[in-house]
């Protein structure tokens, strides 16, 4: 039984045979950047010279193998062993006929491994859906699964689809299910276009890894057409069979340059089955850990899970910022673990360890301290309670799950501007002045994509000329279909160019109730402050109990100066600044200046 020639199908791009001789369309002109060409082949090119096929600069092959439950290929064989001979990277693939019959995806599958053999070694076997049998397309899809799954459990390796978007849409209805299901790599066949159309969304956001660009393309060794390829990269690793090896990947450990950076992990090879239990940070000395988030990406720097995707690198970020002073050590696959790092192969990562220490003196603008806006009650606010701030350059960030995000926000005569930003990409900027205050005020962002994102709000200290002040507000966010009231943030203050500052900068801030607060180890901590004329108030907190209020103001311009607090027992300790909002009466502000904090040898 063969399939019918490629000029029946009668959808461009979708190729009934690979190989089959019929109507061409033009070939693309110019190759992806950094793709390899290749061909597909089958009985209808006949003997093939692969030596020549070789030489021509093709550097791979997918070869049909055998079609519905029955048919296998006489040239398949004589294919396998030319290519292997000439140094051509080969592969197999199945011309699927599904049915109604019982077991038929199994049997099919069955059929495919038992003719094809596919060897370690080998470019991952393929599956080429081009009918239905009559089969709806629901029908269609749980076939292609069963069919995928069958494969998947007799080789240890998850098989890629053959297809063409429209082939796919009409077959299936465009599908994600299968790329949803872990079968992420995509061999799409779309004729005489600049770049292919990719299915299922874009194959569930994973690309094409094979393009089929033409049906007649003319190859030294082979006598008439033969269909052409493209493979999106310059390595073929991650479409191989892997070979069984018993060599341990590596970890490298790349530290944070500051206390609220993620450690970055990156494995030699693909690995899987990473946890917050074989990958994390703690301190020697007290073996506590701090609470991380862990995120992994493939080699193609694509999200996937950690425990189950083909991960290459790790990143460990600590949801709150590293005790200054603190000495660190970042762990992969201990001993103790109750599940440990491994390759395709299951080799478990030895050991890797990487002490380091945190800073003991940071600038204004450092993670290490923790920022807060002013909170204040409002029964209209979605959890009863809202934060803002009015300085330019103060930011408010909060991290979400899910393509689409809504900040709630509030405005109202004293409404300012603010811009905001979407993982360091600028999504507009927005004014919150109106004749009449009102919360709950919806901004909406959508097609973000799915995995972590970072929404940014940033404090412009800009309005109207009628606003009476430059107010942004932080009411709640909804992500993930989630409402978040009274959410997290990662806050900054506004910031002033100073030249006489250590860093250029200070960070301030005038509205009562805003705080800035830095974990540390040792006996001592020295805020480093400025003095002046717009300066106010402010109640200093160590460990929680209030042990000072200060009053920063000054006839004249005071940089680096110390306010300090000395003579504590050795250990962690929390010193908290709280701006209280007013001054002197001479002051012309209120003022309250973070310039650095410098840990007290």
């Amino acid at each position: 039984m063969f399939a019918a020639p490629a000029s029946a199908s009668g959808e461009p791009g979708d190729a009934g045979v690979p190989g089959a001789t019929g109507a061409t369309v033009p070939l693309a002109p110019m190759p992806p950047v950094g793709a390899l060409p290749g061909i597909d082949v089958s009985n209808h090119q006949g003997t093939i010279d692969w030596s020549l096929v070789a030489a021509s600069g093709t550097r791979f092959a997918f070869a049909k193998a055998t079609e519905g439950r029955t048919f296998a290929d006489a040239m398949y064989a004589t294919n396998r062993a030319g290519a292997a001979l000439s140094g051509v990277e080969f592969g197999a693939y199945h011309f699927a006929r599904p049915d109604g019959t019982a077991n038929d995806a199994i049997i099919e599958a069955d059929h495919f491994v038992d003719v094809a053999q596919p060897q370690p070694g080998d470019l991952i076997p393929v599956l080429d859906i081009e009918s239905t049998g009559g089969l709806t397309q629901a029908q269609v899809t749980e076939w292609i699964l069963a069919w995928l799954g069958r494969v998947t459990e007799r080789l240890g390796v998850r098989p890629m689809v053959y297809t063409s978007p429209h082939g796919w849409e009409n077959r299936t209805g465009d599908t994600t299910a299968v790329a949803d299901a872990g079968y992420t790599m995509l061999w799409v066949a779309h004729w005489g276009v600049m770049s292919p159309t990719v299915p299922a969304g874009n194959w569930g956001g994973n690309g094409w890894t094979f393009w089929q660009y033409g049906n007649c393309g003319a190859i030294p060794g082979i006598d008439g057409c033969v269909d052409v390829d493209w493979y999106e990269t310059g390595s073929f690793v991650a479409v191989t069979i892997p070979v069984p090896d018993d060599v341990p990947p590596s970890a490298t450990i790349a530290l944070p340059a500051t206390p609220g950076e993620p450690i970055s992990i990156t494995f030699s090879e693909i690995v899987r089955r990473v946890t917050p239990e074989n990958v994390f940070v703690w301190i020697p000395g007290t073996g506590s850990r701090p609470d991380v988030e862990l995120s992994c990406r493939s080699g193609k720097g694509r999200s996937v899970d950690c425990v189950s995707g083909n991960v290459r690198a790790a990143r460990v970020r600590p949801l709150e910022p590293l005790v200054l002073g603190e000495t660190y050590e970042a762990v992969v696959n201990p001993p103790t673990a109750p599940m440990l790092v491994v390759d395709r192969s299951a080799n478990p990562v030895p050991t890797a360890t990487q002490g380091f220490a945190t800073p003991t003196e940071v600038e204004d603008d450092s993670p290490a301290i923790s920022y807060a806006w002013r909170s204040a009650s409002k029964a209209r606010a979605k959890g009863g309670r809202y934060a803002v701030e009015h300085r330019a350059g103060a930011t408010a960030s909060f991290a979400f799950e899910g393509g689409t995000v809504t900040w709630y926000t509030a405005v109202g005569p004293d409404g300012g501007k603010a811009a905001v930003s979407i993982d360091g990409v600028r999504r507009g900027t927005f004014d919150a002045h109106a004749a009449r205050a009102d919360f709950g005020v919806a901004r909406t962002f959508e097609g973000l994509g799915p995995g972590s994102h970072t929404i940014t709000i940033r404090v412009l200290g800009r309005a109207r000329a009628s606003a009476t002040d430059t107010q942004v507000v932080v009411d709640a966010f909804r992500a993930g279909g989630k409402l978040v009231s009274n959410p997290d943030l990662r806050a900054t203050w506004g910031t002033v160019g100073r030249g006489g500052a250590s860093g250029g900068s200070l960070g301030s801030s005038d509205l009562a109730r805003s705080s800035a607060e830095v974990r540390f180890r040792g006996t001592g901590i020295e805020w480093l402050t400025y003095r002046g004329t717009d300066q106010g108030r402010a109640e200093v907190y160590l460990d929680g109990r209030r042990v000072r209020t200060v009053d920063n103001f000054a006839p004249g311009p005071m940089f680096d100066v110390s306010r300090s607090i000395t003579g504590l027992p050795e250990g962690v300790h929390t010193l908290r600044i709280v701006v209280l909002g007013t001054a002197r009466p001479a002051a012309k502000g209120a003022l309250v200046s973070i310039d650095r904090f410098a840990i007290v040898p």
